[in-house]
């Protein structure tokens, strides 16, 4: 550790530029040893034992997960599509639905992190987003053409002969990995 700004021996202010005590002469030790901040017990982070303590919950909301009311209503809504897959004669979505259902409930039920909100101190800032960045004439002719290109090009493989649907899909197969990757480079 860094010399001391007094003096370990007589308590007295020390100068910068001095290697002893003035008052003293006792010499300054740079990077002594000191004194255990803490007598064998764990330093850590600190556990709340009274007020609003943060816990783990399936039934209370939190910043991850719905609250009861959301985790029944979307495993009502994922058990109901069963009942058209049956009546329509789907056997392979009926056989597939328990494996997919394991997951999707799985994930609808799990424990969330909830950290109830402290009602005696004022609720944090929030930030504005950043302004958006004004359209300039060339941002604006690029989206013109690139919606005009896609639309022309989904019309071409609706109505258009089997090459040029073939052309459009093979075209599609480049373009998209292209434009999806590039949108999570830009963020």
């Amino acid at each position: 550790m860094p010399a001391p700004r007094t003096c370990r021996k007589c308590d007295k202010p020390l100068l910068p530029d001095l290697p002893w005590c003035p008052a003293c002469y006792e010499p300054v030790t740079q990077f002594a040893a000191r004194a255990p901040l803490h007598h064998g017990d764990f330093v850590g982070s600190p556990t709340p034992t009274s007020g609003h303590i943060p816990h783990w919950s399936r039934w209370e909301k939190s910043a991850t997960t719905f609250g009861p009311t959301g985790r029944v209503v979307a495993t009502v809504i994922l058990l109901a599509t069963l009942l058209p897959a049956i009546s329509y004669g789907n056997i392979v979505y009926v056989l597939t639905l328990p494996v997919a259902a394991s997951v999707v409930l799985n994930a609808i039920w799990a424990k969330g992190w909830v950290v109830p909100d402290e009602p005696d101190l004022p609720p944090l800032p929030v930030d504005a987003p950043p302004p958006a960045e004004p359209l300039t004439p060339a941002m604006r002719a690029w989206r013109i053409a690139t919606w005009t290109v896609g639309l022309g090009a989904f019309l071409l493989f609706a109505y258009g002969r089997v090459p040029a649907k073939a052309a459009m899909l093979a075209l599609a197969a480049i373009a998209f990995p292209w434009w999806f990757f590039r949108g999570f480079q830009d963020r």
